[in-house]
């Protein structure tokens, strides 16, 4: 057991064959992140780590500011840290991973838990980004309004090589479907089987 390991309170991987696998969901808010995710959860068992439902449990009236932000990514990123060193396949979803760095971070801190980080990019454009936060009120981030769909854009970096690219202008069900069988076939085979939507 390593001094990490001991210090979360765990004794291991609990004899996981694989290492763990972490799926990071890039795309615009309103892209349908947080519905594949919840596939991801449902159909094939992975832990979701959701930004805006830790977000919401730790303030929960929250003023959306960046401190309380910052206080929820950390909290995703140690339970992500104990889901890696459990031997526990996550999902991240809550976050749009605009920026490279924010990839990076997620890599960096998995890195000593052998886990492999899977990038899924939501290619959607924003005035279908903006269309689906109008057509969905309810969501745990309230600040997630059209106006925040330009905001990241305007930051938006590439998602760089090697990502599942998912067509955001299909409907949220063949987006879905189709991130579920690209996840599966990392997962299983280690590479995607199909061609990509």
């Amino acid at each position: 057991m390593s001094a990490e390991q001991a210090s979360l309170g765990i004794g291991g991987r609990n004899g996981a064959a694989r290492p763990p696998a972490v799926i990071v969901l890039i795309g615009l808010p309103g892209a349908g992140k947080s519905q594949i995710a919840e596939a991801l959860e449902r159909e094939l068992d992975m832990h979701r780590i959701c930004r805006d439902s830790i977000r919401h449990a730790m303030f929960p009236r929250c003023e959306n500011c960046p401190a309380e932000k910052r206080a929820a990514n950390n909290a995703a990123m140690r339970a992500l840290e104990v889901n890696c060193a459990m031997g526990r396949n996550s999902v991240l979803d809550g976050r749009t991973f605009s920026r490279l760095a924010e990839r990076i971070e997620v890599e960096q801190k998995v890195r000593g838990w052998g886990a492999v980080v899977h990038a899924v990019y939501l290619d959607c454009p924003v005035e279908v980004a903006k269309q689906r936060i109008n057509d969905q009120p309810s969501h745990p981030a309230k600040d997630r309004t059209p106006e925040l769909v330009d905001a990241v854009a305007s930051r938006f970096e590439p998602p760089g090589v090697g990502c599942v690219v998912v067509d955001g202008r299909r409907s949220l069900g063949e987006m879905t479907d189709y991130a579920v069988r690209a996840i599966r076939d990392l997962l299983v085979f280690g590479e995607l089987s199909g061609s990509q939507i």
